[in-house]
């Protein structure tokens, strides 16, 4: 895997400087994002059909469509949670930045590292505390801090 160069992102206008972002302390470049004849079954019925969209760098993409047409389950296929799903499958490619996130050689928690997801509704690991659960990007990206550090994150 070809290491993701490193780019200080400035804090958005209006924005205080020291305020907390989508991700804390990591820097990451913007990144495309394909999907590429993505199909989806769960057990024998198919709920995706070769879905291919491409979401340019910097770039605001929105999915709208009704209750049950598939759009939660593309979004859980670009960031590898389809797979959690005993009974799911699906085919196709989804590239970031050309590279398959899907292929074998690839970890999963750096496909998740570079792809972040914000839910509908709040869904902490309910073995973790509060705390904990606000921390988890930190550890997950492998970010040190020192406590007074993680304690304003938490209580911000």
């Amino acid at each position: 895997m070809t290491p993701v160069p490193v780019q200080r992102i400035p804090p958005s206008p209006g924005q205080p400087p020291g305020g907390t972002s989508a991700v804390i302390g990591v820097d990451r470049t913007a990144a495309t994002l394909e999907a590429r004849d993505v199909s989806a079954w769960f057990g024998a019925r198919q709920v995706l059909d070769r879905v291919s969209l491409t979401m340019e760098a910097r770039q605001v993409t929105a999915l709208i469509g009704p209750s049950g047409c598939g759009k939660s389950t593309f979004l859980r296929i670009l960031n590898r949670m389809h797979e959690l799903v005993p009974s799911a499958s699906m085919a196709g490619e989804v590239l970031l930045d050309r590279s398959d996130i899907y292929d074998p050689s690839r970890r999963l928690t750096d496909a998740r590292r570079n792809i972040g997801m914000v839910f509908q509704k709040p869904n902490p690991f309910p073995a973790m505390s509060i705390y904990d659960n606000v921390l988890a990007g930190l550890k997950l990206t492998g970010t040190r801090t020192d406590r007074d550090t993680k304690d304003r994150l938490v209580q911000e």
